[in-house]
């Protein structure tokens, strides 16, 4: 039996989620897709920890996973409470899972911004160990495709520039991350793919997730 284990904070949940999660049950061909949204990510702290919030995250993140076959939407880091490590859901679906069924596969989902950072993960040595990292990228569209995008359906900047400001900013220090938390080109051009639905539809008039661009 394969399974995947896929967490982080989700916050918020995305296209982009979705897509690593489908990437993953096709690639590693797994029986079932464990989605654990964090309580507090230890390099978070103190974003979103109010209980209303976390709850309400919660409940974004069943949706945005409902109906795709073989996967659950896991509590148990939000009930646990405090810093959400990976080593103890890790340690805890392992135990679960061998009571179930002794010959098993378990694979860590992350996206692909991730992977720099794993060493800096709580008991990464012993983690490592446990599990089998695998890696996804959250968008697989090129800056000329993204472009195109753009140019066809007449995309400008934020006209409050105070706005614009602050998320390119916000790009820089995050070294390429903006508020959605997918990493931007280097021209700032939106990857996120919950907006290139949106540039698609010709209904859809309005701002782009982290509101650095509008569709007139």
């Amino acid at each position: 039996m394969n399974v995947g284990i896929y967490g982080g904070s989700f916050n918020p949940v995305h296209y982009g989620h979705v897509n690593v999660a489908r990437a993953a049950i096709a690639d590693l061909a797994l029986d079932r897709l464990i989605v654990v949204p964090a309580n507090v990510s230890p390099f978070k702290v103190g974003e979103g920890t109010e209980a209303p919030q976390l709850w309400d995250r919660l409940e974004l993140v069943r949706a945005a996973f409902a109906g795709m076959e073989g996967v659950t939407v896991d509590d148990r880091e939000i009930v646990r409470g405090g810093v959400s490590y990976a080593i103890d859901t890790v340690r805890e679906i392992r135990a679960e899972l061998s009571s179930e069924d002794k010959d098993f596969r378990l694979f860590f989902v992350i996206g692909e911004d991730s992977v720099e950072g794993l060493p800096r993960w709580k008991d990464y040595e012993t983690l490592k160990g446990l599990v089998e990292f695998r890696a996804y990228p959250r968008t697989r569209e090129s800056s000329s495709e993204i472009r195109g995008l753009f140019e066809a359906n007449g995309v400008a900047l934020n006209p409050d520039e105070k706005v614009v400001a602050a998320v390119r900013a916000g790009v820089v220090r995050k070294n390429g991350f903006c508020p959605c938390r997918l990493q931007k080109l280097p021209e700032f051009f939106c990857p996120c793919d919950e907006f290139k639905a949106q540039l698609r539809d010709p209904d859809y008039h309005g701002f782009c997730h982290c509101r650095l661009y509008v569709k007139p």
